[in-house]
């Protein structure tokens, strides 16, 4: 399959094999873009098109709408605000407490954070695998003929 019909075209089916080559081009051209601070995050937040499009055909090939994405979406956002108001509140709330109740809420903050990241980050890990390493459904869909393998 060519890159640009694999990055910037959400129709169709892929397969593991061109889904896994997809990840890591973005992924390393992520990594590369990263390392300029403010360009490399204007053009990281352009490139979430291409991860649409990515994701979008492989879950295609395995006879789901592209838009199923949108739950990790929705997993990130909660986990994004479950992590400021639970992380900044404990913090908060032990920076202005005195003796040893201040230290109790700050560890207990930031041990309340460290799980609710590792939570989001399972969550996210389960998703990339699940996607990535599900086979796609044999014969036609109804987002066309399987892909070539």
């Amino acid at each position: 399959m060519d890159i640009g019909r694999l990055l910037f075209s959400p129709e169709g089916r892929i397969g593991q094999r061109d889904f896994w080559t997809g990840f890591l081009l973005l992924f390393v051209f992520g990594i590369l873009i990263h390392a300029v601070l403010l360009v490399g995050t204007l053009i990281w937040a352009l490139s979430t098109y291409c991860w649409v499009c990515l994701f979008s055909k492989r879950l295609h090939d395995m006879g789901h709408s592209g838009f199923a994405q949108l739950w990790i979406y929705l997993v990130d956002m909660l986990g994004v605000i479950a992590l400021v108001i639970g992380g900044l509140g404990s913090v908060l709330a032990g920076v202005f407490s005195s003796g040893r109740v201040g230290w109790g809420l700050l560890a207990g903050g930031i041990g309340l954070f460290m799980l609710a990241a590792l939570a989001w980050f399972l969550v996210r890990v389960g998703f990339l695998l699940w996607i990535g390493l599900t086979p796609g459904q044999p014969g036609d869909n109804r987002y066309g003929p399987p892909p070539l393998r």
